[in-house]
């Protein structure tokens, strides 16, 4: 087995860096190394999380260098001294550089080139370059990527051609023991680009600083869908890095070392109460289709025959006060095998709805009908076409697995910051969905005082 490991460098990089690290996980990296130049908006969170759960390698720069480059090459060389004899290959990348093996996986790809090198060749040599691939913007041409966005894989997928110049430049897989600095990215820009192998998804239009720099890079001359071979697997690999911020601020509640919101009214001393429907359009029902894994609208003589066709409900507040009328959350009926409700096409994935249970907000319709806007980001679920509700017949499920008997749990105490904060204080056990999707219907104001500001920022803080 090769032992292989992307090394990155970042600053205030929180929008794009869980994208960023599920990815390179799901290629099958055996080990990311990760140098963080004291970051404030929420990156070492990030991080850390992603930390507890994948082989994820991290650094410090060092604050007394005063120019940010040579800080952040330093940090690099310190992380390759202390961590570079661990692996046979390492590849140094940037936050909007994507490596995209031909063949899905980090280690197909090297078996690959191998193959092409022949044996003995492949055991003398020291690097490989890879070349980048400058994706374009396509139709998001006049979008603004500096706030949070959807995974760039699925928003991107167009690029220059290889005549482009750039498309020289390289970055370079290299043996850590075979050499004591970082590659120049430059030293092969005069050999032509190589893509058949891999190529590195270079977002630099969309990360583009400049007016100018972006329309120089903003080339579509060929159609990429390949670049989206990983996306299933990363958004799986999202939804766990963000459940479990939301788990890491639960435990710091429980272990005092975040303060209560102060109460806007007394605590409830009995759970909330709710109502159930599912959702229907014409002659069909909304349901999630567990074998590919989306949403649609299905017969009902559908629904009784395929087992793999799962119902969707809308769970409602029994006997709202009047700010909660259009508070509801979207869920499956049984357990759909993913981390996420995979509610919406990827482009419009962002990292907030990777949550099992979706917030929503209903505005009405025409005769009874209703909307579903998924909180925060405006959009409607599952199109801007109307649905109709129709109460559910079973009876409340006690089991303390299930979504319902979550919502009740963790609003025993009211649906303000105060009450999660008293539930989540008092409580056995977690689930981050069902807590991420009560945060979410919280006023911002008080969203504010009760978790880290990321989540307040994936939550709430949102520009439409």
């Amino acid at each position: 087995m090769v032992l292989t490991a992307a090394l990155l460098c970042v600053h205030n990089e929180a929008n794009r860096l869980g994208w960023w690290i599920a990815h390179h996980v799901a290629a099958g990296f055996s080990a990311l190394l990760i140098c963080d130049d004291h970051s404030t908006d929420g990156s070492q969170d990030v991080l850390t999380q992603a930390a507890r759960n994948y082989d994820i390698r991290l650094l410090a720069t060092n604050q007394q260098e005063t120019d940010r480059l040579q800080r952040h090459h330093d940090a690099q060389l310190q992380m390759l001294r202390q961590e570079g004899q661990h692996f046979d290959w390492i590849i140094q990348l940037a936050v909007d550089e994507y490596f995209a093996p031909s063949y899905q996986s980090v280690e197909t790809f090297f078996s690959d080139v191998a193959a092409r090198m022949g044996p003995e060749a492949f055991q003398r040599t020291t690097h490989v370059p890879v070349n980048w691939c400058l994706m374009g913007l396509g139709k998001r041409k006049h979008q603004r990527f500096d706030d949070q966005i959807a995974h760039p894989r699925s928003l991107f997928l167009s690029h220059a051609s290889e005549t482009f110049p750039d498309s020289r430049v390289t970055r370079v897989f290299f043996r850590p023991s075979a050499r004591q600095g970082l590659p120049d990215p430059f030293a092969n820009i005069q050999t032509p680009p190589d893509w058949s192998h891999g190529r590195i998804l270079h977002d630099a239009a969309a990360s583009s600083r400049t007016p100018q720099a972006r329309r120089y890079y903003d080339r579509n001359d060929q159609h990429f869908a390949k670049g989206q071979a990983l996306l299933s697997r990363t958004l799986d690999i999202s939804a766990h890095i963000l459940q479990g911020l939301i788990m890491g601020a639960c435990y710091a509640i429980q272990n005092g070392q975040a303060p209560a919101p102060k109460a806007r009214q007394p605590l409830l001393e009995t759970p909330c109460r709710f109502r159930q429907f599912h959702l229907h359009r014409h002659d069909g029902q909304l349901a999630l289709d567990r074998q590919s894994s989306a949403i649609g609208f299905h017969p009902t003589e559908a629904m009784k025959a395929r087992n793999d066709l799962i119902p969707l409900r809308l769970t409602m507040l029994d006997a709202p006060p009047p700010e909660m009328e259009t508070v509801a959350w979207l869920h499956a009926e049984q357990p759909a095998g993913r981390p996420y409700l995979p509610a919406s096409v990827p482009s419009s994935t962002y990292f907030s709805a990777l949550l099992d249970c979706l917030p929503v907000r209903l505005e009405k319709g025409e005769k009874g009908t209703v909307r579903l806007i998924l909180q925060p980001t405006g959009q409607p679920l599952p199109d801007h076409e109307p649905l109709s509700l129709t109460p559910t017949q079973d009876t409340p499920s006690f089991k303390q697995d299930t979504v319902e008997d979550a919502l009740r749990h963790f609003t025993a105490y009211g649906l303000t910051a105060a009450g999660l904060h008293e539930a989540i204080r008092h409580s056995r056990w977690f689930s981050p969905s069902i807590i991420g999707a009560l945060y979410a219907q919280l006023p911002a104001g008080e969203a504010r005082t009760l978790f880290t500001p990321l989540l307040y920022r994936l939550f709430h803080e949102w520009k439409r």
